[in-house]
């Protein structure tokens, strides 16, 4: 009987992904009827400058407009999927330590524990585990002694002050997380000669002019949250801007946490992915499972089912989803600090395009506008 239900599932499952990609390509024949649209389509640079400005509009609007919602959609729609998607760029993608794969794997236990009323030990053990993380790649990227033990010794004053406040340091991972994963994008994205500056540059701006005040006017003044999980997310809301805050810097902080949230969804989901395909245009559904399949193998459909689950849970479980969700993945901030101190431990000294690849600056391939597009599979010139 199992085995008869896995075959249904596959087959169904089957389906579900040809019918998908039927759709897809019946659109796509559309939308590249109009040669502006089949530019950026054809174009991988142009397809990720328009996604970094549809996420730049979406995430400003929404943390302008509806915070609370956005945290609240952010967290049931993308959180699990966000989660995942952060582990196969920096872990599976990418190599970490094996002690940051232990490390991770501990911070989820922690995790647990703090399900289970935990508190500030919780946080004081994660802090560690986190920095045991970061210390173990920047010890791995050999950048010598004197540089490595530099950074180690600022790693061990950033503890010591993380564990004298525990909650300080919560705020300041809440906020720091965001701009990790725009760091570490953009560094992708450098490395690759992908259009990243005026994304970064425009973010950090819209962050700035949070932060100074500049956007107090247009900031929304009644706060709106789902009935059922309204608790959870105000405990959030709060906890962004520090205890005993004033109303002009909780909204600030705010403002600025739920911008940064929706920029680091975007980012796992959209952007990182994008930096790192190799075909010229997006691979259709049933492509893009085969690929999710290759990176984690056995573990990829419970993955996937554990994100579909997700979803549900946590539009459906309210508060309680929220925390769990919450508690249960945040080892993934620790893993991707590593991923970014490897990162940065790890860039090469700047040397010339032609050094660097032996061709003169912009004599790679282009992808001509007029080139044949083959839907559902790579373009052909």
């Amino acid at each position: 009987m199992t085995a008869l239900a896995l075959r249904t599932g596959r087959a169904l499952g089957a389906l579900g992904v040809e019918a998908s990609d039927g759709a897809r390509r019946a659109l796509l024949r559309q939308i590249c009827r109009v040669r502006p649209l089949r530019r950026v389509f054809v174009d991988g640079a142009r397809r990720l400058l328009a996604m970094q400005a549809l996420a730049l509009v979406a995430a400003f609007t929404l943390a302008l407009r509806w915070p609370l919602i956005s945290l609240w959609i952010g967290a049931a729609l993308f959180g699990v999927p966000h989660v995942l998607g952060g582990v196969r760029a920096v872990a599976v993608k990418r190599r970490v330590s094996v002690v940051t794969v232990i490390v991770s794997l501990l911070a989820a236990g922690v995790g647990v524990g703090q399900l289970a009323g935990a508190g500030d030990a919780a946080l004081r053990l994660f802090v560690i585990l986190f920095a045991v993380a970061v210390g173990a790649e920047l010890a791995g990227a050999r950048r010598g002694l004197p540089a490595t033990a530099s950074a180690l010794a600022a790693l061990t004053a950033l503890v010591a002050a993380a564990l004298a406040s525990p909650r300080l340091a919560l705020l300041a991972l809440i906020h720091l997380h965001g701009l990790g994963s725009l760091a570490f994008f953009a560094m992708e994205a450098r490395r690759r000669r992908l259009p990243h500056r005026l994304f970064v540059g425009a973010a950090v701006a819209v962050m700035v002019a949070g932060v100074a005040g500049a956007l107090d006017g247009a900031l929304a003044s009644t706060l709106l949250a789902p009935r059922g999980a309204a608790g959870s997310i105000v405990r959030e809301a709060v906890g962004v801007a520090g205890q005993n805050a004033s109303w002009a810097v909780f909204h600030r902080g705010l403002f600025l946490y739920a911008f940064g949230q929706s920029l680091h969804f975007a980012v796992w989901l959209r952007l990182m992915p994008e930096v790192d395909r190799r075909a010229r245009v997006p691979k259709p559904l049933g492509s893009t499972l085969a690929d999710f399949r290759t990176d984690f193998g056995r573990w990829a459909v419970p993955l996937l089912l554990l994100a579909g689950v997700s979803v549900v849970l946590l539009f459906a479980g309210g508060g309680p989803a929220r925390e769990a969700y919450f508690a249960l993945t945040y080892f993934h901030v620790g893993l991707e600090a590593a991923a970014l101190a490897r990162r940065v431990a790890g860039e090469p000294r700047r040397r010339s395009a032609l050094q660097a690849t032996g061709r003169r600056p912009g004599s790679g391939e282009r992808t001509r506008v007029d080139a044949r597009v083959v839907l559902g599979a790579d373009v052909r010139a």
